[in-house]
């Protein structure tokens, strides 16, 4: 084995530029001809005689925490695409503890021949603009062209024709770099890359980062390191290359998964929306274990940096969305229970909300989500908009790690309508005020649920060079949610939701691929399928403005104490049940009193059959199936004693089969299909809860709060308002402007002062937040 130590640079002038271009740690946007390169490593050389790190997340008080050498510390980290201009920032908002990028493959230089002093460079010279600073690395491991030119029998193959272009795009471009050795904006478009499934791959890559660890450990730089995030694939997210072509029929797929399907197998279905496991069980069974092998490939990696650590540091990795995932056959997150259930993972991280609006507010922005019938749904980014988490919360807390919120709002400093990459900062962003209380919203919603969250300043990689952060009132704003964290170390972080939304990831095996939903002119976010988009991405818009706390999760992590917690039960997608997974669920449900709203249908694919009869025996519905396709639309007619009844058209102006009637003669006719008088929405008594079947998606909030009440649990606020909350601290969006009554669990006082009680009439402006604590 072949290395460099950053040691040997110090004096010299720089080993880098035996380097390609590429790999040269510089970055093209910030090179600094006044930069002394040894007085940065001497940073290094002054940590000496510092303890090594020890980090961990441990599970307290209602939830995961992150200790640092013993100590509680809150979970609030930044990054950049360039950190030099930017770290200054942070220091003085008060963050101290860093998620840098780096790039591996600057120095993995050839067969067991490493030299990681750009790396090190790096992070020297980062010390030297802040002292205190700790490191939780970005590791991006995409493949060095000389390993690929090496190994072509190992690299991805895939099903369509891909464009010249695309292929090895790091020597084919000028890419702007980052200061760590990596090429933003060049792992989207990669296409000349290893198979996950590459046992070969797998095992030089691990010898690699094995090395790296040991460097690292052996150097000063042990006292700051507190963990890494090793990640490749599209987006450096691990979402697999190429997903447009249908990836992988490489040698090493096949043999992980056996024969692969052709592409026009995976592209069609034979049962409309729905895949019949009778005529399609191969590419069921494709699906299912191609992301297994993608799932195993990120835990090997994560297996091999613990056991290089000792498991003294963290280990965490980008993995699990389910809302707004594009591509989700191809490059989407359908093994989670796997990484859930993995001990070599301390947290979970994922960019919050993307999806823009479908329809434009006076200015031009895409900025709210309406359903087919032109029923408002919400808002994700920008002011008076969600912010909402991509990845079901309440599972990561159940399994004992820390869910890590990545956001990446753009700030009135970015003068550029139209960004490069990232960082959408929606409405009302240009604005000083705007931006403001987006990052209110965004800090303020990572304190009220419990979790960790890091800052992703895209800022020098489009209009602002200095950072989108870069102002006294942006950074006062942040340094002002920053210190209330520390009130977190006192609180009490355990769910407090009545109300749940339950989703069930391998019924994307069963459903229309992805691709069937072309155009997506209407979506605000596109490459997402039918199901993901309406049934997931879309009806959450409208769950967050419910007016009361909700909790997010996979059907895997249902227990049977559930049938007490929670009084109302959204099952969004469980179309694809195992007979297991039934009478499970029919055993926590029996006799709860709860209310459970079934979408579409419910347990109708089985492992080797469609099964109309397992749906009926689920819900306590008689169905009958339409085989003719038809709008997606229901009128709504929802009888109300002492109130006007609630008429409202709701669902997708498309056409689609197979849909489902109710000719059930015993339940309460909620609404009928728009274009035939058949059943679409219903209600009943059954087996000791109340069974509630939609035949789509999705529900606006009228009818949600409706449920709500139905299923007797007090609103939180008497507005449709977007609500999040702990045991100890609760957040409040308005949507509209006007007064309202939050009516809270228990006593809080509000942050910015008055006391502590349960009852807060509030007069508050569009956008508005008011955070909420108790008093100890």
């Amino acid at each position: 084995m072949k290395r460099r130590r950053f040691f040997k640079l110090l004096g010299a002038t720089t080993s880098a530029m035996t380097l390609s271009p590429w790999e040269y740690f510089e970055s093209t946007l910030y090179a600094d001809p006044k930069f002394n390169r040894a007085s940065a490593l001497q940073q290094i050389e002054r940590l000496e005689g510092q303890p090594p790190m020890q980090a961990q997340v441990r599970v307290e008080r209602g939830g995961p925490r992150l200790f640092l050498n013993g100590e509680e510390i809150y979970p609030f980290m930044a990054l950049s695409t360039h950190l030099y201009p930017t770290v200054g920032n942070f220091k003085q908002a008060g963050i101290n503890i860093y998620h840098p990028v780096v790039g591996m493959r600057s120095g993995w230089l050839g067969p067991d021949t490493y030299d990681w002093s750009i790396i090190d460079t790096f992070f020297g010279r980062l010390l030297e603009m802040n002292p205190d600073a700790y490191f939780l690395p970005r590791i991006q491991l995409n493949t060095p062209n000389w390993w690929k030119e090496a190994h072509p029998s190992e690299l991805i193959k895939y099903g369509l024709p891909t464009p010249e272009n695309k292929i090895n795009v790091h020597i084919k471009r000028n890419l702007p770099q980052s200061e760590g050795g990596h090429h933003f904006m060049a792992s989207g478009d990669e296409l000349w890359e290893a198979s996950f499934a590459s046992e070969v791959w797998r095992r030089d890559t691990a010898a690699m980062l094995r090395d790296f660890v040991r460097h690292i450990q052996e150097s000063s730089l042990n006292s700051r390191v507190i963990g890494y995030h090793p990640t490749t694939g599209r987006t450096a997210e691990w979402n697999y290359f190429g997903p447009d072509y249908l990836p992988d029929y490489s040698e090493p797929m096949q043999r992980a998964c056996g024969k692969i399907p052709a592409a026009q197998e995976r592209l069609q279905t034979t049962f409309g929306l729905l895949r019949d496991p009778e005529k399609e069980s191969e590419v069921i069974g494709f699906y299912r274990k191609f992301h297994e092998v993608i799932a195993d490939t990120v835990l090997y990696m994560a297996s091999t940096l613990k056991q290089a650590t000792d498991r003294r540091l963290l280990c965490g990795v980008f993995y699990g969305y389910l809302l707004e995932q594009v591509r989700i056959q191809e490059a989407g997150y359908l093994a989670t229970q796997k990484i859930l259930e993995s001990p070599d993972l301390d947290y979970i991280a994922c960019p919050y909300t993307y999806q823009e609006g479908n329809v434009r507010n006076s200015s031009g922005q895409r900025v709210n989500m309406v359903d087919g019938a032109g029923n408002l749904l919400g808002s994700s980014r920008g002011v008076g908009g969600d912010g909402g988490y991509r990845m079901l919360s309440e599972s990561v807390r159940r399994h004992g790690k820390l869910y890590i919120s990545e956001m990446d709002p753009s700030t009135y400093l970015d003068f550029n309508p139209h960004t490069v990459v990232g960082g959408l900062g929606g409405s009302s962003s240009h604005t000083l005020e705007g931006s403001k209380l987006i990052l209110q919203r965004d800090l303020g919603q990572v304190f009220a649920t419990g979790v960790g969250g890091w800052l992703f300043d895209f800022g020098p990689l489009n209009q602002a060079k200095e950072g989108w952060y870069a102002s006294k009132p942006i950074i006062d704003e942040i340094k002002r949610y920053v210190d209330l964290g520390k009130r977190r170390l006192q609180s009490d972080i355990s769910s407090v939701a009545q109300i749940a939304a339950v989703y069930d990831i391998k019924s994307f095996f069963s459903t229309a691929h992805w691709q069937a939903d072309k155009p997506w002119y209407d979506y605000g976010i596109g490459y997402t399928d039918f199901f993901n988009h309406w049934f997931i991405n879309t009806q959450v818009r409208s769950f967050h403005r419910i007016g009361a706390p909700m909790d997010f999760l996979h059907n895997f992590d249902l227990q049977p104490t559930d049938s007490k917690k929670y009084r109302l039960m959204f099952m969004v997608n469980m179309l694809h049940l195992t007979s297991d997974e039934i009478s499970q669920l029919k055993a926590m449900l029996r006799d709860s009193g709860m209310t459970v709203v079934w979408y579409y249908a419910p347990g109708f694919i089985d492992s080797n059959r469609l099964a109309l009869d397992r749906m009926q025996d689920l819900t306590g519905f008689q169905f009958k199936i339409l085989m003719e396709p038809g709008l997606m639309m229901i009128r709504g007619n929802i009888k109300r004693p002492g109130s006007r009844p609630l008429r409202l058209r709701f669902g997708v102006n498309a056409s689609h089969y197979p849909r489902f009637a109710v000719v059930d003669q015993t339940s309460e006719n909620l609404g009928l299909w728009q274009d035939v008088d058949e059943v679409a929405f219903a209600m009943k008594e059954h087996e000791g809860y109340q069974s509630v079947y939609v035949g789509t998606a999705p529900l606006p909030a009228p009818i949600l709060r409706w449920l709500v009440q139905q299923a007797e649990i007090p609103l939180w606020s008497s507005e449709p308002d977007i609500v999040r909350a702990t045991e100890d601290a609760a957040m409040i969006v308005a949507t509209e402007k006007g007064e309202r009554k939050l009516t809270l669990h228990k006593a809080m006082a509000a942050i910015d002062g008055g006391g502590s009680k349960r009852e807060h009439v509030l007069n508050m402006d569009f956008g508005e937040v008011n955070i909420f604590a108790a008093v100890s």
